[in-house]
């Protein structure tokens, strides 16, 4: 005597979108960000910085091969603040080297206390820097970099010191 089982299988599917579906959200989302980019950067809008209006520019003196980089900083804001050892940064490709400016002609003027909707200006003379690190004079960007009331960090953008292949020196 046989006796014969029925076995039956049971299919389930699960409904949600296709791979197809995904792909093509993704792909949308990913050109509205880059669209919007283009657009910022078309119109040079930027975000919204809570910097408390301390403005940071940095400057050479000749186009190419500069001898002197000039630091300007200025406190927009309506409070004091106190702004610690600049710290001046080498770099190339992705290697950098700083250093801490500790002394300026021979007197000790860090922290330095900048009042309200004043600026410190500051020469910065690059030979002394290429005499202790003869490798520096292949460095080819610049910035300076700053603390300020002990916890707030701030940096210029940074500077070409000279021509490479890819960047050209503006005037």
């Amino acid at each position: 005597m046989k006796i014969l089982f029925n076995t039956y299988l049971l299919q389930i599917e699960t409904v949600g979108p296709e791979g197809g579906i995904i792909f093509l959200f993704i792909v949308a989302l990913a050109l509205l960000v880059t669209f919007f980019l283009f657009i910022l950067k078309k119109k040079n809008l930027k975000f919204p910085s809570f910097s408390n209006g301390i403005k940071v520019s940095i400057s050479k003196n000749k186009i190419y091969h500069p001898t002197i980089v000039q630091l300007s900083i200025t406190n927009k804001s309506s409070r004091a603040i106190t702004i610690e050892h600049p710290v001046i940064r080498f770099k190339k490709f992705r290697t950098t080297t700083a250093y801490k400016i500790k002394t300026v002609n021979n007197k000790q003027i860090y922290p330095l206390f900048l009042e309200a909707k004043q600026t410190h200006s500051l020469p910065v003379k690059l030979q002394p820097f290429y005499d202790f690190n003869k490798k520096l004079s292949k460095f080819f960007l610049v910035r300076i970099e700053f603390k300020y009331n002990k916890t707030i960090k701030k940096s210029s953008k940074y500077l070409l010191l000279k021509p490479t292949i890819l960047r050209k020196a503006k005037r």
